[in-house]
Order: C-alpha cells, then structure tokens, then sequence
C-alpha cells in the first residue's frame, strides 16, 4: 500500500530542487550572453564551444580567481577576435576561421642581421627571407646594377594604375625601364597594380591589362593587387562596400590565376581587417605593410613591408619601400 502523503511531499521537494537547479542555469546563461553581447564582430558568429579550447588551471578557492577568469577571457578573445583599442572599451573584429593563421613572432623573426643593412626573416637564427623594394616613377631614375649591388634581391616594379576619378587604366611612366633594368641587373622581378576597381569585371579588367602589359618582359614573382585607401581625394573605391571591393579583388585575382601566375594581394593593416572580407578569398596570399613594431596582425602573409622612407644605394629617393618576402 503507498503512502500518499509521503510522495506528495517528495514530489513537492523534488520539484522545488529541479527550480532552483534552473534558476541557477538561467542566471549563469543571461551573465555569460550579457558578456558576449557586448562584442561587436563580423564574420562567422561567436562559436561557444571554442571557449572550452583555452587552458584554465586556479583552485576553486584562490584569491585571484577573478582575475584569472579574466585574464582567461582575455586570452580567449584574443585568439578568436582582432581587438581595436584598449580593452574592454574596443572594437572587436571576428577572425575568419577558414584563412590561415602565422605562426610569426614579429618582434624576434623579423631583424637587421648581424653585418647587414636591411631587415628579413629568421627563424631559429637562420636565414629565412629575401630583402625586396618595391618602386614606381616617384623614384625617379634608378641604377639598378647599384641596386643590384646590395642585400636586394628582388624588385616588383609598379606596371600601372587605375585613375581614382574616371577609373581610366594607365602605365607607370617608369614601368618598362624598371622591369627590363632590374631584371638585366639580375634581380628577381615581380609587378604590382593600384586598384580602384569597383566590381568583379573591373577586376578582371584591370588584370587583362597587367597580362597584356607584361608581355616580352620577365616575371618570376608574383604579380600584386595594390588595395588602399586613396587619402584626401574622392577616389572612386575609398567608400565602396566591402563586398564590392572584395569581389573587385576575387576579379583580379581569379584572372591572374588562370593565367599561370602567382598572385598576392598587398594591403595595411587595417585596410586588410576592416575593408576586405578575406574570408572570401583565403588563397590569395597577403603582402602586409605595416610601419610598428608588432602589427598584432593574425593571418599567414608572403611578404611584409616594414618601411616606406629606406635608403637603396642606387636610388636617389629617400622613400623606398623596403619588403621581406617569406615565400
């Protein structure tokens, strides 16, 4: 025979348990979402279950337990978000998870080696990168067996641009004796072209333009989409969307591609973050210009410029960009 009573009551019991259990979890959850809700991000959305991914390791007792938590949560937004501005008053940006990481320590990879002039890459103390310039017309004449002469090993050479006003497609005017005379000096050479494309087929037909133009002279690297911010002017792609602009570039590259070449894509920084959805194109390699110490910058690149005012002997311009290539 049952007694009613008793599992009345042990019902009631069990019942007030399983609403203090969910009171529990539901406050847990509005603190955790209330967290998160402060990000701001593009990209793929936040995946929880990356949380889990970073080492926690204090006692449940330790004194410094809330700052351990977040510190954890520091670290955890760090590898999961580009953060802008000082924390937690910042910008976050999502990481694409599909375009691949570096694993590049910039402060100590990247130094003037012992008896050298210029920067390039190491790696456990050994020689890893090339020295590259990269010039156009505002260089004026160069003496490229000077050039030649130094830790330089590669030149890319502007071929030309697109107007920021008409959108008219031009040569550099020094573009043929550049190419021709770093190449006769025995410098690897590779081209680069200023985009104002606004769209896929501007793209292509800024690259139709670079193949057609690289005819009956040597390449043996990549060729370059220069992306940028056109300062002080109302250039035609400064506000376009970043979709517009990334398809622009998918245009470009998509058809040099085809073609037989390596492509890159050189950008800044922030230009890179905020201005281009990588995570469209994540096999175009990158060519990253930076001018600081550590650009804190997440993605694999090919090359980095480092320097925008060096001097080349052989050069009488005081602003030559100065590159690493890491390919």
């Amino acid at each position: 025979m049952k007694n009613n009573d008793f599992d009345l009551n042990n019902n009631i019991q069990n019942l007030i348990k399983a609403w203090i259990i969910f009171a529990i979890l539901l406050i847990a959850a509005i603190i955790g979402l209330s967290k998160l809700w402060q990000i701001k991000h593009r990209g793929t959305p936040l995946d929880s279950a990356s949380i889990f991914k970073t080492d926690i390791s204090f006692a449940v007792d330790d004194t410094g337990i809330h700052d351990r938590i977040e510190a954890n949560y520091l670290a955890y937004l760090n590898r999961a978000y580009i953060l802008f501005g000082e924390y937690p008053n910042c910008e976050y940006i999502k990481i694409y998870d599909n375009v691949a990481r570096n694993d590049y320590d910039w402060t100590n990879d990247f130094y003037v080696g012992q008896g050298q002039l210029y920067k390039n890459y190491y790696k456990d103390g050994q020689k890893k990168g090339r020295v590259a310039i990269d010039v156009s017309e505002f260089q004026g004449d160069i003496d490229w067996t000077a050039v030649a002469g130094t830790e330089i090993e590669a030149a890319f050479v502007r071929l030309g641009y697109r107007g920021y006003g008409e959108g008219t497609l031009a040569l550099d005017a020094k573009y043929v004796d550049n190419i021709d005379g770093a190449a006769a000096a025995g410098l690897s050479t590779g081209v680069y072209f200023y985009t104002e494309a606004v769209n896929y087929d501007e793209g292509v037909e800024e690259a139709n333009f670079v193949l057609e133009n690289i005819k009956g002279h040597t390449v043996t690297e990549p060729i370059v989409i220069d992306s940028e911010y056109m300062a002080g002017v109302e250039a035609r792609a400064n506000e376009i969307s970043m979709d517009d602009r990334t398809q622009a570039i998918k245009g470009f590259c998509d058809t040099i591609t085809a073609a037989g070449y390596k492509v890159m894509l050189y950008a800044n920084r922030d230009w890179l973050i905020r201005s281009v959805n990588l995570g469209e194109i994540p096999e175009v390699p990158i060519w990253l210009a930076y001018y600081g110490t550590d650009p804190s910058f997440p993605y694999h690149v090919e090359a980095f410029q480092y320097i925008d005012k060096g001097f080349v002997d052989g050069i009488n311009s005081s602003q030559v960009d100065l590159d690493v290539l890491m390919y």
